[in-house]
């Protein structure tokens, strides 16, 4: 694949975008590079040429973001991934930082491209990679969770609670390899359901009214008739998909289930879900600390998570709650995180 001929301007349509900590500096790239400049994508680096590690800094330390890449050139990014994924000599740390950069662009796909059957299958072969890394490394978690952006926004919650529901999936079910991957998927995938839903209503920094939190309620419904016949997605993990926001005590939604009428698998995802929405800097809400997300996430006890795995998740289970929680309490929205009181 040859540089593109920029005699006319190339469409945005013709472009993805990545993160500029997502390109290898010091080797010749395999794809064009392309930046922003004053509102058009600007040539700049060819496929063979290099970017060298400063010049890279430089652009961050400048407020560059993100270069941008032509759609016929994707193959080839995705191919320079996996060489460093595939590389014996890349650390955890360097195979982490290439895995959540596939993730991001793997969850992109899902949430704007027309048909989600046909990315899932790529979906699901990063989310074997990232498997493969916490299997052979103990450390690739923190690894993960170091590389979050610190933006909250859909696509990277989508891959952390992937994460994270690897890692209870572990713990709590054994390191089956098949499991864990539809653990992974089930954290990719819990959020699908909110394409559906209007941006103005998810990006919403103000309380909600009724109809548009009944709306937003609506997203594991949306989610389930979106997988509904996409074959390469086990049941647990659909299942996990609408009940994850089922509770413990059939408080949740969207059918009020309790107990073991929701799957183990959608009782992991709820607490991987609800921890990295607390711990998480958004626009509207500072990241809370590992133990105040912990103590907000005992104010919901008992009855919002499974006992025996929330349990798993803290060894302290039994400390008592040092925040009082108003009903429906959803710490995916600004309002609700706004009424957390301290005793």
């Amino acid at each position: 694949m040859g540089a593109p001929n920029l005699s006319t301007q190339p469409s945005l349509t013709r472009f993805f975008e990545v993160r500029i900590q997502s390109v290898m500096p010091d080797i010749p790239i395999q794809f064009d590079l392309f930046l922003m400049v004053n509102g058009k994508p600007t040539l700049f680096r060819r496929q063979g040429q290099t970017i060298t590690a400063e010049r890279m800094e430089s652009l961050m330390k400048h407020g560059g973001q993100r270069f941008m890449i032509l759609e016929e050139h994707r193959p080839l990014y995705m191919a320079a991934l996996k060489m460093v994924l595939n590389d014996p000599s890349a650390t955890a740390e360097t195979k982490s930082k290439y895995i959540k950069e596939s993730a991001f662009l793997h969850v992109h796909d899902l949430f704007e491209k027309p048909s989600v059957a046909d990315t899932v299958q790529n979906a699901e072969m990063m989310v074997k990679e990232m498997v493969d890394l916490v299997s052979e490394d103990v450390g690739a978690v923190a690894h993960l969770m170091k590389l979050s952006v610190h933006d909250y926004y859909t696509y990277n919650h989508c891959v952390d609670v992937s994460v994270y529901t690897i890692a209870l999936a572990k713990h709590v079910l054994g390191a089956d390899k098949e499991t864990l991957i539809q653990a992974g998927l089930a954290g990719l995938l819990h959020d699908i359901g909110k394409r559906k839903i209007d941006n103005q209503i998810i990006n919403k920094k103000s309380a909600l009214s009724q109809e548009e939190w009944e709306e937003v309620k609506r997203h594991p419904t949306y989610g389930k008739e979106l997988l509904l016949n996409v074959d390469n997605v086990p049941e647990e993990a659909k299942r996990a998909v609408y009940e994850h926001h089922e509770n413990y005590d059939g408080t949740g939604y969207p059918e009020k289930k309790k107990g073991d009428e929701v799957c183990k698998l959608s009782h992991l995802v709820a607490i991987a879900d609800v921890f990295d929405a607390l711990t998480t800097e958004r626009s509207y809400h500072k990241a809370m600390s590992a133990k105040e997300a912990l103590d907000t996430m005992f104010g919901m006890q008992p009855g919002k998570f499974d006992p025996d795995i929330f349990a798993a998740f803290n060894k302290n289970f039994e400390k008592k709650a040092k925040v009082r929680l108003e009903p429906e309490f959803d710490p995916c929205q600004e309002s609700s995180l706004n009424k957390i009181k301290k005793n």
